[in-house]
């Protein structure tokens, strides 16, 4: 049975991938799609270059009366986290499921919201029932979510690499993670910073120690209060893609086959995860445009430290196609569905 979906946040990078696929997806029927840039009512294919000529609803305005005329059975939000936190609760009163982009319920204390986000949560309730869906991790509990939390693009990339590493690594050593971005992982906006201009043939590190998601990270790893965790982002002249490279240390010196086998369990029943042989690391040119998400490691110092790279499309893997991934596991529809 197909399932109404209504998506918020439509025009932008992330929900215009988003709509591009779902509008594809077998299980899937396109009931609303929503856009504050949008005036008035905007042809569904002028959202994405792939629907043109497609049929699809108009685009509108948001407003909780005309989402529950389309009566969906899930809600994408691909929204500024402060839209995300207003309305994801009107949504969930209509009985749908919410899945979120933004990372309004990502972080389960809502303390943390004023600090990293610069907002005060207006559903602080919502918190503690929001799954996080770092979809190779989580274990049937996106069946039964009404709201689940995507993750932001920079952690995708960085938990994909580490978390199958956990066991091993000595916490009292610091956990470096240094991740390039392309601009379109700020989202639409004006900002000089962003621009062309300034960006072209430069790169630049920004927001280190104070980025949003490093208590995201600090969250999923569960890493010990003593644990130093140093995240360092950076601006590339590229429209998509991270590529992040972290140095660990572990509590003995480890094999490469060890390590290699610890991603290889993790992940062998993960169609979007690829974990190259030991020596061999991904480059962007792998992922941009795909749902994949590339892994290799380096040993360094007789097993007792490693670098491992990691690479995602922002856009795909980071964002849009995480998000059917979600949607997917929550129907119990096969998990590639839409995405190949």
């Amino acid at each position: 049975m197909r399932k109404r979906i209504a998506i918020v946040g439509a025009s932008g990078y992330a929900g215009a991938e988003l709509t591009a696929r779902l509008a594809h997806h077998s299980g899937a029927e396109i009931v609303g799609v929503y856009s504050s840039s949008e005036p008035g009512s905007a042809r569904f294919e002028t959202i994405h270059p792939s629907l043109r000529g497609s049929n699809g609803p108009a685009i509108e305005k948001f407003s909780k009366d005309a989402l529950k005329a389309g009566d969906p059975d899930f809600v994408f939000l691909a929204t500024p986290n402060e839209v995300s936190a207003e309305i994801a609760g009107d949504a969930l009163e209509l009985g749908a499921t919410v899945i979120d982009l933004s990372g309004a319920f990502r972080l389960k204390e809502k303390a943390d919201y004023p600090i990293w986000y610069g907002f005060e949560h207006p559903a602080p309730h919502l918190l503690k029932d929001a799954v996080y869906g770092l979809t190779e991790w989580c274990n049937g509990e996106l069946r039964t979510a009404s709201l689940i939390a995507n993750p932001g693009c920079y952690p995708t990339s960085v938990l994909l690499a580490l978390k199958p590493l956990i066991p091993f690594l000595d916490r009292e050593q610091p956990i470096i993670c240094n991740s390039l971005s392309g601009v379109s992982g700020a989202g639409k906006k004006s900002d000089l910073a962003y621009s062309f201009s300034e960006l072209s043939g430069n790169c630049k590190a920004y927001s280190v120690g104070t980025h949003r998601h490093i208590p995201e990270m600090k969250q999923n790893l569960e890493l010990a209060t003593y644990t130093p965790f140093v995240f360092t982002p950076h601006l590339l002249p590229t429209v998509r893609g991270i590529l992040s490279t972290l140095n660990v240390a572990f509590l003995t010196p480890r094999t490469g086959s060890e390590l290699i086998e610890s991603f290889n369990k993790a992940y062998s029943s993960s169609p979007f995860v690829h974990v190259k042989p030991l020596g061999e690391l991904p480059q962007l040119s792998d992922v941009v445009g795909t749902p994949f998400a590339e892994i290799g490691l380096v040993l360094l110092n007789g097993g007792k430290r490693a670098v491992i790279v990691s690479a995602i499309d922002n856009l795909l893997k980071g964002a849009a196609t995480q998000a059917i991934q979600n949607f997917n596991r929550a129907c119990s529809f096969h998990e590639a569905e839409g995405l190949r």
